[in-house]
């Protein structure tokens, strides 16, 4: 089974629909969303109708939940924020009503995957994975850490490889090996921050156990066209184009 894992959208529905526009290209079976659907972009509830048709399933983000109410919004700065509340006026009933529905985790011990925002200790607290120490803090976890386990929430692509006790950073050269158990950040669609203005997503293999990040060119200049149009911090425009 190829299984597109997608995550970070934050309302760029001109990432989404290319990134979509791709996975059908490469004949996935399903699209996972790991959450994060609103936030910092322009066209919310666009975001939610698409992926409400698209993916199998989605789940909630720290923005996702801020923007319906059920995490404080008093944790984000004020431009954040602000999107937040701007979001929550937004949405469509439907739409907010479906954020709210949302898991925090999807699991798939057949395939012994797992997928979560954030780092799987306490899905609902959205804690980083962002460096080495934060991946090995995960070795003491005896449930719920599947072969592989799939995590948005940072805007980056690492990966780690935990083989017993030990956990290295395979970021760039993931290799399967017999054994091991794997971390891996699938990237953002649409505000990355490693640096590569593109947008980004995964595709697995539950068969050969292969995964690639997937890099896609969007209209950035239009995504930019939106927040600012509808009056965000031009911050949220500007990083767009450097991916940082």
């Amino acid at each position: 089974m190829r299984i597109a894992i997608i995550s970070d959208i934050h309302a760029n529905i001109q990432a989404l629909t290319k990134v979509l526009d791709r996975c059908d290209r490469e004949d996935v079976d399903e699209v996972i969303c790991l959450g994060d659907v609103v936030g910092y972009g322009g066209n919310p509830n666009e975001c939610c109708e698409l992926l409400r048709e698209w993916c199998n399933v989605v789940l909630m983000g720290n923005h996702d939940a801020a923007t319906v109410g059920v995490m404080d919004a008093d944790y984000y700065y004020d431009s954040a924020r602000r999107v937040l509340y701007w979001s929550r006026q937004e949405l469509s009933d439907e739409n907010f009503r479906w954020l709210y529905s949302l898991p925090y985790t999807h699991q798939r011990p057949d395939l012994e995957v797992g997928f979560y925002h954030a780092a799987p200790i306490m899905p609902s607290g959205f804690f980083y994975v962002v460096r080495g120490e934060e991946a090995e803090a995960l070795t003491r976890m005896k449930e719920g850490f599947f072969t592989h386990n799939f995590i948005g929430h940072s805007h980056l692509t690492t990966a780690y490889e935990y083989t017993g006790k030990k956990v290295k950073e395979v970021t760039g050269h993931y290799q399967y090996h017999e054994g091991s158990k794997y971390l891996v950040n699938v990237g953002s669609v649409g505000q990355p921050r490693d640096r590569n203005p593109q947008a980004c997503f995964v595709i697995f293999d539950s068969e050969t156990k292969g995964l690639q990040h997937v890099r896609v060119a969007y209209d950035i200049a239009g995504a930019q066209a939106r927040i600012r149009e509808v009056g965000h911090d031009d911050k949220f425009a500007k990083r767009l184009q450097v991916g940082q």
